[in-house]
């Protein structure tokens, strides 16, 4: 009597399916870790500061589906559809799905913001955006925060600046959001205090255009 032998084909297909499968989703976990900054002999802006308004000015670039901030065009003529926005008063959004400030659209966005940062006391601020999708931000012409390509909801690089002299510092931030959810951040400890917290709306300025 012949036995017939199942094949076992199909069960190592799906063997191998199902440990690629567990692969790209341990990968898909995968966090990153940044190395923190340490910023140093930063000055307060030069430039008259008085009549500065509330908020940053915010410079917007749609149809920007780039997977890195860095991407962004240098100048405010490009070949993206672009405009200026309203101020953004305060970096402390979580957007989901819903448009993207004042851009009128949830996709395909990069901002570029810029004004001042008020650092009322001197010490050692401790700084980190979250954000989705990248940023990059400079104060005072130093890069202090870089997480510039396509993610999800992450925490940056934490930056410690150092401040001898209060006042107001230059600021420039660059962000995108390509697809699906985003977020946008941005957090500091201040000195003598012991948890991170959104910057507030008041150390926030810019220029009147």
């Amino acid at each position: 009597m012949h036995h017939k032998t199942k094949c076992t084909l199909p069960l190592v297909i799906l063997l191998l399916f199902f440990t690629y499968s567990i692969s790209v989703a341990a990968k898909t976990k995968e966090t990153t870790v940044f190395e923190p900054v340490y910023v140093s002999n930063l000055l307060p802006s030069h430039a008259q500061t008085d009549g500065l308004l509330p908020g940053l000015d915010a410079f917007y670039y749609v149809e920007f589906f780039e997977r890195d901030v860095r991407l962004l065009p240098k100048t405010e003529s490009s070949q993206f559809r672009s405009f200026r926005g309203k101020p953004v008063e305060q970096l402390n959004h979580q957007f989901g799905k819903d448009k993207v400030f004042d851009s009128g659209t949830n996709r395909g966005v990069g901002i570029r913001l810029k004004g001042y940062l008020n650092f009322q006391v001197p010490g050692v601020y401790a700084m980190q955006a979250l954000s989705n999708d990248g940023i990059v931000m400079s104060i005072a012409g130093s890069i202090v925060i870089s997480d510039p390509e396509q993610h999800s909801d992450r925490l940056s690089n934490i930056a410690h600046i150092s401040i001898d002299q209060p006042g107001w510092y230059k600021a420039d931030i660059d962000y995108f959001q390509r697809k699906g959810t985003a977020a946008l951040k941005l957090l500091w400890k201040a000195p003598g205090t012991e948890t991170f917290v959104p910057v507030p709306k008041h150390a926030y300025a810019h220029k009147p255009k």
